[in-house]
């Protein structure tokens, strides 16, 4: 039974989310200041998007074709 079944999260957004609150741990154990929870946050959200995105076959070494 879900709670919020307008909420599509997956086992990839539960790793996201446990990340953050890794990082938000991390922040009140070494009293680190917002700009700074903010900026590795965003860090996590980037690499997570970056790693999740799918290569595109077709045009990888397509200089090497000309």
């Amino acid at each position: 039974m879900m709670m919020f079944p307008y909420l599509k999260l997956g086992p990839i957004d539960g790793i996201l989310l446990i990340s953050v609150f890794i990082m938000l741990v991390l922040t009140l154990i070494f009293k680190w200041s917002v700009w700074e929870f903010l900026f590795a946050v965003v860090a996590v959200i980037i690499a997570f998007l970056a790693g999740s995105m799918k290569p595109n076959k077709k045009n990888v070494l397509a200089f090497l074709k000309k």
